[in-house]
């Protein structure tokens, strides 16, 4: 019998999960005008030479740039004002923002927030600069209580002690040879993990059956919740000075205000601010698809594992009929006969939610190839666009009535689901104490909850499908897994006005930070996207925290004009004439290297094309999407001090690869990051400034480049001792006449080059002066 199966069998297997302590202790948001100010001096005298943070460190270097965006925020803060700061790479922006947030929390018992787009980031905050922060605090108040953090994710990044219950009485043997052995590792993992996070656990396989997402909580009637990893970490924030949270979650919170996530605040630091718009987007964009039905439906029922039965609200139900919760008169009996219409009901509205989709799906029938069609509603008629070009659709299978049709029959489904439901609710809400109290109120309100949702969904369906709103961009598009199916999407064109309402507005100050905030050295382009223009000037400051490397001196950046034009010569062409340059550059640096793609179809045929020229020059190629996560291609490379190891990455490469030192010696940029034109977003946005007689390449495709160009050239050099060579391989840099902005836009010279044997023997002379002769 395997380890876990024993520990299954012992009923007191949670026991050595600390209780909760309590209620969380309720604090008040204080207005600015109670609060206490900082003294800006004094908290950036913690970074001088002989402060709290500098003394006993040898070789410590005083970073004016790191000191100069401390004392921003703390006159940010001090004032109730808004700040825009781009840090440089090595500035040490962290603890410029996390000291004056320290001592502002600490002085003033009042939270301060602080969002990352990256997990990463996250770690590094917890594990290693906030622990510093907190000297900060323990000098400013020796003896008193320390500074208290907490880390908050969302709900399925924790493991759920009943969903791990329900695990065990489904049975050891049930589980298959990999969900074993992920077991056995779990037992040790539970005993030792202090907050519950699956994200430090070893397991991939078991992990979305260790979670629970809110449909399935059972909330104040869990008999695992007072050792509740999730109440835990809400507790925890609601308790911390410093709460480090994602993008989506501070704006889930700001604007779903009655979730009670986070506990009020006043403060909150953006970093990482520069992808912001992106989360932002997603988060106010509006889905209508087979998945979202789906997730909804889950909630109410869905097959469970085991003898445990079904999971969702019929599941608990009647699993509460059988341990006799609601005793055994009529009752029962009425809650049943409910149940049954709820599972016609619930039927029903699969079948006509199939029906909308197979319609939704004629869409496509004309042109298989087709996988996004952009949509809109002019003057009561639908058009549709394939090219940027709306024109009146009339290839599709239906029309208006039917789908009209379509939808009414799909709202009708839904409508009696929600009825059923909320009967359920009231039927289970009047059972009584004997004193006359409701027996099962908090049973009842969850379910109450459920035709909520369903009026919500319905409503943001009808948005999708009408798509008549100037505001937002309306597109279908084809899905891709077991079945084909198709969803409707609805996105803002702006949420500027969104971050004002739920931030700038409200908070007394926001500060947003990254090492790529500004385009032409201006703050404007980031400004007004993220809605800062919408503040008057009074409220509003910016900063260049200079970077403290030199880039002329560590850097060597190449352009190989020679390469053809990858906007003319297609992808094969370029492709074929990068594959070799890159066997011979990395031959130079001895792998050590990263080239960063901008299309994963253009990614994966360089790669083809370069294994065996690789092979032979006896370098190991590690390519995105294949073998190892973006996080096992980054540790492979540090492992193995990325001797002989080149890495090709797409989309999420060009920012949070942090590999300091020799590991990384040579970053390759192949071609200038353009948004593209394809996604139904960038051809609205780009139409919207038409409209306005803005010119999009240089008002939004540049920006945008600009932005993530400067991001991918960051990933080479990291610390003050670092060196290596860029080469940008797309010739538009040198060869086209925005080409100079790109130039301009980093902190070393470009140089351009006549031929590949050229580039080639500038990077191996760079090589052979910073690392030693080339073998």
């Amino acid at each position: 019998m395997g380890k876990a199966a024993l520990f299954m069998e012992d009923p007191m297997w949670a026991a050595s999960i600390p209780e909760l302590r309590g209620d969380a202790r309720k604090r008040v948001l204080p207005v600015h005008s109670d609060c206490t100010p900082i003294d800006v001096e004094s908290a950036a005298s913690h970074l001088m030479p002989g402060g709290t943070l500098g003394s006993g460190m040898a070789g410590y270097e005083v970073r004016q740039g790191q000191i100069d965006m401390l004392k921003a925020i703390a006159r940010s803060f001090n004032s109730a004002s808004h700040l825009m700061v781009e840090a440089g790479t090595g500035v040490g922006k962290s603890l410029a923002y996390l000291i004056p947030s320290a001592l502002w929390s600490y002085v003033n018992d009042t939270p301060v927030v602080i969002s990352t787009a990256t997990r990463n980031l996250q770690s590094q905050l917890v594990n290693f600069d906030i622990p510093r922060a907190a000297k900060v605090v323990e000098a400013f108040a020796p003896g008193e209580r320390r500074l208290r953090a907490a880390v908050l994710k969302g709900r399925t990044n924790y493991l759920c002690l009943h969903s791990l219950e329900e695990l065990n009485h489904d049975g050891y043997y049930r589980l298959d040879s990999t969900e074993r052995a992920e077991m056995d590792e779990l037992v040790d993992w539970l005993k030792s993990t202090e907050d519950g996070d699956l994200d430090s656990s070893p397991f991939q396989v078991l992990k979305p059956k260790l979670c629970c997402g809110g449909e399935d909580c059972l909330g104040r009637r869990c008999p695992f919740r007072s050792k509740c990893f999730v109440v835990k970490a809400r507790q925890r924030a609601h308790e911390a000075d410093i709460i480090v949270v994602n993008h989506a979650l501070a704006i889930t919170d700001a604007v779903n205000l009655s979730a009670d996530i986070l506990p009020a605040y006043g403060r909150i630091v953006f970093d990482e601010a520069h992808n912001l718009e992106d989360v932002a987007t997603d988060v106010f964009s509006s889905e209508l698809s087979k998945r979202t039905l789906d997730l909804l439906l889950s909630r109410i029922m869905r097959p469970g594992r085991g003898k445990r039965g079904e999971k969702g609200i019929v599941g608990k139900v009647e699993r509460a009929i059988r341990c006799g919760t609601f005793g055994n008169g009529g009752v029962c009996e009425r809650i049943r006969e409910t149940i049954a219409k709820i599972r016609i009901a619930r039927s029903q509205t699969i079948d006509a939610g199939d029906a909308l989709f197979d319609m939704l799906g004629d869409l496509f029938t004309p042109a298989k190839e087709v996988q996004v069609l952009r949509y809109r509603c002019l003057d009561g008629e639908r058009q549709y666009s394939r090219s940027g070009t709306f024109t009146r659709y009339t290839e599709a299978e239906w029309s208006e009535e039917s789908l009209a049709k379509g939808m009414e029959r799909f709202e009708n489904a839904m409508g009696r689901l929600s009825k059923n439901v909320a009967e359920l609710a009231d039927t289970i809400g009047d059972i009584k104490e004997p004193g006359g109290e409701p027996a099962h109120a908090d049973l009842a309100g969850q379910i109450l909850e459920i035709p909520e949702e369903i009026k919500s969904y319905l409503s943001e369906a009808f948005f999708v499908m009408e798509g008549n709103n100037d505001e937002y961009v309306f597109w279908a598009e084809r899905t891709k897994g077991k079945t084909s199916s198709v969803s409707l999407t609805a996105a803002p064109l702006s949420v500027a006005d969104k971050i004002h309402k739920h931030f700038l507005g409200p908070k007394d100050s926001v500060v947003m930070c990254s090492a790529t905030l500004r385009v032409s050295r201006k703050f404007d382009y980031v400004g007004r996207r993220l809605g800062f223009a919408l503040v008057e000037p009074s409220r509003v400051d910016a900063l260049v925290a200079a970077s403290p490397f030199d880039y002329f001196r560590q850097t060597l950046a190449l352009a190989a004009p020679f390469l053809p034009d990858p906007s003319e010569a297609g992808t094969e062409r370029y492709s074929a004439a990068l594959a070799p340059l890159l066997c011979r550059l990395f031959g130079a640096s001895r792998g050590r290297g990263l080239v960063l793609f901008t299309s994963y179809e253009m990614m994966n045929r360089v790669a083809d094309l370069s294994r065996p020229l690789f092979s032979i020059a006896g370098l190991r190629l590690l390519v995105q999407g294949e073998a190892l996560s973006r996080e096992g291609m980054v540790a492979e490379l540090k492992a193995s001090g990325g001797e002989g190891v080149v890495l090709f990455g797409s989309q999420s490469f060009w920012e949070g690869v942090d590999v300091p030192g020799p590991s990384l010696s040579c970053v390759v940029i192949a071609r200038i990051p353009f948004p593209q034109m394809g996604e139904p977003i960038v051809e609205a946005r780009c139409e919207r400034m038409e409209r306005s007689g803005e010119k999009p390449f240089w008002g939004y495709f540049m920006p945008e480049a600009l932005i993530k160009f400067r991001q991918g050239f960051g990933r080479l050099v990291r610390t003050r001792s670092d060196v290596g060579v860029v080469v940008v391989a797309d010739p538009r840099i040198a060869t086209r006449n925005y080409g100079a902005h790109f130039r301009k836009s980093i902190s070393a010279s470009v140089h351009s080059t006549h031929d590949e044997d050229e580039l080639i023997s500038r990077a191996e002379e760079f090589f052979s002066h910073e690392f030693g002769a080339v073998d």
